[in-house]
């Protein structure tokens, strides 16, 4: 075979290889479509497990991920002991809950150790707030959860992350119009990781979106 004939031979392979690729590449970083999200959304009917969402395009919804705590707040918190009470009562709570909707958005992203959004974020958002606004304008509440992977102490982690969810839902309200009280936050650190096997895996730095009232 000529240096020209196994160079063209091996164009045409890397081709090949790249087209049965890409799809899976595609699954993991395209954006949710505002249709897509508000079906995720929808509430669960009874009997069913929370799992209704999507299963790939940028996010990874988990069954036991967000049978959430109710009345997140924003603040940094109580004292410890006190904390630690309400701790033990969102812990019940979560066991007892019945199934949420609920979906996970890989494609909304921070700058490094900071919550300060990023531009290439900006079309999940906005599809967010759309379908909060339209296919969901029936539902009175959502929950807005910050993650993190184990990089970092727990305290950091914990800030880190509700100021990220705190970011969400100031877009949502000044940029897509939707209605403050309809929007809750909360910052769960590296404590509920998407993948536990890996405590530092990219998949657990993530924002999740729950339903927690029709």
């Amino acid at each position: 075979m000529s240096g020209r004939a196994g160079v063209v031979v091996c164009m045409v392979s890397c081709l090949a290889f790249a087209n049965i690729a890409s799809p899976l590449v595609a699954a993991e970083t395209a954006v949710p479509s505002e249709q897509a999200i508000g079906q995720a959304l929808r509430p669960v009917p009874k009997g069913l497990d929370v799992h209704q969402g999507l299963p790939t395009l940028g996010t990874v919804p988990g069954a036991n991920e967000n049978p959430n705590v109710h009345g997140a707040s924003v603040s940094p918190g109580p004292s410890k002991p006190k904390r630690a009470a309400t701790d033990a009562a969102a812990s019940r709570a979560q066991t007892n809950a019945e199934p949420r909707s609920a979906i996970t958005f890989n494609t909304i992203q921070f700058t490094f150790g900071s919550a300060q959004i990023t531009p290439e974020s900006s079309e999940a958002l906005r599809n967010l707030g759309n379908a909060l606004n339209h296919e969901l304008a029936d539902q009175k509440a959502f929950l807005i959860e910050g993650h993190t992977d184990a990089a970092g102490s727990p305290q950091v982690n914990t800030t880190l992350s509700r100021r990220r969810a705190e970011a969400v839902k100031d877009y949502l309200v000044h940029e897509i119009g939707v209605l403050p009280s309809r929007l809750q936050t909360v910052g769960k650190g590296s404590s509920d990781p998407a993948n536990p096997a890996d405590p530092y895996a990219a998949e657990n730095r993530r924002v999740v979106v729950v339903n927690i009232g029709s």
